[in-house]
């Protein structure tokens, strides 16, 4: 069984290697693959040339027709809309006007962090962390609980990214969702 997870790991890591410099996304790892990575969805880069950045995703996003980019996956999620404008030249007023827009939308809505400036890698950024109520579990009939964490980048005086990560509160990961939102780099 070891070997025939070692060759699993090998080949799915010998397809992303292809799939970095072929430009192409690799399909999502199942089975024994996704069994080697704890259970957590493998990087998948996205590169956006609407909006000219690219990301390594929790899965494979696609990209909407109001031109955000997003993936849902059974752990984590990823939505990534970037703004234009006078919305984006002040990324505090635009993450405290999206802090009350969750106040009054998001069942179960709690602020536990921020908005503040912080450095996720090497972005200097607006964050915020929240917790909220996503509807009902289908297999446990207890409510989702979301943990979600949304961070705002500017590329200049006219350009922001909005990254909203979220994820299971029980699989809430504060380093995990900043190895996410230090993987988007404008281009």
């Amino acid at each position: 069984m070891r070997t025939l997870l070692l060759i699993a790991v090998i080949g799915l890591a010998s397809a992303c290697a292809s799939a970095a410099t072929s430009g192409t996304t690799p399909a999502e790892p199942t089975g024994a693959a996704a069994e080697a990575n704890n259970g957590e969805a493998a990087a998948v880069r996205y590169t956006d040339t609407r909006e000219g950045y690219r990301v390594d995703a929790p899965g494979r996003m696609i990209a909407n027709a109001d031109g955000s980019a997003s993936v849902t996956g059974p752990l984590e999620r990823l939505q990534i809309v970037v703004l234009h404008g006078s919305a984006a030249a002040d990324p505090a007023a635009t993450a405290a006007a999206d802090v009350a827009a969750l106040k009054n939308t998001a069942t179960g809505f709690k602020l536990m962090s921020g908005p503040a400036v912080t450095t996720v890698g090497t972005l200097r950024v607006q964050k915020f962390v929240y917790s909220w109520i996503d509807g009902t579990s289908a297999v446990t009939g207890k409510p989702n609980n979301l943990v979600g964490v949304r961070y705002y980048v500017a590329k200049n005086a006219t350009t922001l990214a909005v990254l909203t990560y979220g994820v299971t509160a029980t699989q809430y990961d504060p380093q995990g969702a900043d190895d996410v939102a230090v993987t988007f780099a404008w281009q």
